[in-house]
């Protein structure tokens, strides 16, 4: 086997075996050279060129979420990083082990009008774990020095709160001489595995503002599926005291659990609001989507216990009192042990499913009043996804309507919340596709992060497994449901930014077999020649176009109709 004839070089290909790496997206370009021929060289790993950098950074995303293990970036020197921005940022905040190398121009020649020499140095530093400018190796005490601070970067993508980290590389010239003389590492530090637990002073307090309280709520943010946290939770919210609130992306899934939040919240009567209100709350997980349900909690003053080892001091309700950065799990268990030895205060959890339980009984003659529109086909789309596939949603308003409709157990649900931009949502699922060939996945997108992230098709490695559902409305209808926009000037124009484009074209540019719905009708008709085998080895696309429906007026009247049912 060959290598890279520079000694950073391989010994970073060997740090990255250490951590688990299997997977590289690399990007093409000159000053990288010597990371790509060492990386390609090697059997060890999966080596995948994408040239867009801010594609590659999104499939590496997805691949390292599915993957649940490091997933290595690599890039040029100059503008080429900084591409990497956006999916370095959701990787940060959804806990993904994203491990970025940016080769880099010699330090001396920064700010020196050299081409492609910019600003490299801890440029991603707000949104990485760890950091490193690694040093260029002449001596020994060099080697120990860049082994070192290598050991501690590479680790940290991998340790107690995961999460993407930077190397910054200088190379100087010869960039792509090889050798078979390859060296390892020599310093490495291994970092021990530890796991936080709560005191017996701790556990004191917890009990105290635990057992205070008659109305308590857990909600779960967006996290991977867990079959023992679902386990404890389903548990608590047999207490008759505890109300469990989830959305689709928290992938816990029980009768018990209120999963509708926002079609609950709208069925609330107004006379009642306040008893629906918590004196405690309990958060886990990441994102919550539901805007009604941060107010809804906000204005309840309840204070908050968190349980988590990201971002602990996360004050989502603006009444944090207890924070613990521990698992989910071990917070869980112990409540469990505290319902256990003193169970049901109150009905308050079970007042909170039996509202729920109304919205489940009343949405399917609901959504039979509606007309074709956005509601109507994802209404249809969310009853035709296969059982045990991966959903991946696009931002935006298709993420919200997916949310009024019965979770699907089997399914696991991805989006990215993190930052809840549109920009990577395609990129995601192709890589989340690549490295699960053997398991389905399905795209619901927009017409806007469709169209913006286009260049997720510009590759040789599209996977035959992943189904592609687009609605297109016509612009970001997401303008029209929020309130604000339809009083200015601006709210057609700029903020839904009206388009009337087709992505045939673009299917037919990335022979992706195409297909096109303008009616329930239609996508009947379609449903079985596009979940059947790709003939072609690649993802299929279905268009749903909505563009001349009332799709959010559709949605409004869905909404009074549940009221006018209270």
């Amino acid at each position: 086997m060959i290598s890279s004839a520079k000694l950073e070089v391989q010994l970073i290909v060997d740090g990255c075996k250490k951590v688990g790496v299997t997977h590289v997206v690399i990007s093409p370009g000159s000053r990288n050279a010597p990371l790509s021929i060492a990386f390609d060289e090697d059997p060890h790993f999966h080596v995948f060129v994408v040239p867009d950098e801010r594609v590659a950074a999104f499939y590496a995303h997805g691949m390292a979420q599915k993957l649940k293990k490091p997933v290595v970036i690599t890039c040029t020197s100059g503008s080429a990083p900084l591409n990497y921005y956006p999916a370095i940022a959701e990787a940060f905040y959804q806990e993904t082990p994203l491990i970025v190398i940016s080769a880099d121009r010699p330090v001396e020649w920064v700010d020196q009008g050299d081409g492609q020499t910019i600003r490299q140095e801890r440029v991603f530093d707000q949104m990485v774990l760890k950091s490193a400018q690694l040093n260029e190796i002449h001596s020994d005490n060099q080697r120990w020095h860049f082994e070192r601070k290598l050991s501690e970067v590479l680790q940290a993508a991998n340790g107690a709160r995961k999460g993407p980290v930077h190397l910054n590389v200088p190379f100087s010239e010869p960039l792509y001489e090889t050798t078979s003389d390859i060296h390892v590492l020599k310093n490495w530090v291994e970092l021990a595995e530890t796991q936080s637990s709560l005191t017996k002073n701790s556990k004191n307090k917890l009990e105290t503002l635990w057992n205070g309280s008659e109305k308590r709520l857990i909600i779960v943010g967006q996290m991977e599926r867990d079959t023992d946290l679902q386990e404890v939770l389903e548990k608590l919210a047999l207490d008759g005291s505890t109300a469990v609130l989830t959305e689709h992306t928290s992938n816990v899934f029980s009768p018990y659990f209120v999963s509708n939040i926002d079609r609950t919240l709208n069925i609330i009567p107004e006379s009642e609001v306040k008893s629906f209100h918590p004196d405690c709350i309990v958060t886990i997980g990441g994102a919550i989507i539901s805007k009604k349900i941060k107010v809804f909690l906000r204005q309840s003053k309840a204070p908050v216990i968190r349980f988590g080892e990201d971002f602990p001091f996360m004050d989502t309700y603006q009444h944090l009192r207890f924070t613990a950065p521990v698992t989910a799990l071990h917070g869980l268990e112990f409540l469990l042990e505290l319902v256990q030895n003193n169970p049901h205060k109150s009905r308050f959890g079970f007042a909170w499913k039996k509202i729920d339980q109304f919205g489940s009984d009343d949405q399917k003659q609901i959504c039979a009043a509606q007309p074709w529109s956005d509601l109507k086909a994802m209404e249809f789309v969310m009853d035709v996804i296969p059982d045990y596939c991966n959903l991946h949603i696009s931002n935006s308003s298709l993420i919200r309507y997916a949310l009024l409709f019965d979770p699907i157990k089997t399914v696991n649900y991805w989006c990215n919340r993190g930052t809840s931009g549109i920009d990577g949502s395609s990129s995601t699922a192709v890589g989340s596709a690549i490295v699960s060939p053997n398991e389905p996945h399905v795209l619901v997108t927009g017409d806007l992060s469709f169209f913006y992230d286009s260049n997720a098709w510009w590759s040789k490695y599209l996977p035959a497994n992943l189904r592609i559902i687009l609605v297109n409305n016509g612009g970001g209808d997401i303008f029209n449901i929020i309130p604000g926009p339809k009083s200015t000037n601006q709210w057609k124009k700029i903020f839904v930014a009206e388009q009337e484009l087709s992505a045939k074209d673009i299917a037919k540019t990335y022979d992706l077999e195409y297909f096109h719905a303008t009616s329930q009708i239609d996508l009947d008709r379609q449903l079985e020649p596009f979940f059947a085998a790709s003939a072609n080895g690649k993802p299929k696309l279905l268009e749903i176009n909505t563009m001349k429906e009332a799709n959010s007026e559709i949605l409004e009247a869905y909404f009074k109709a549940f009221k006018k049912r209270v």
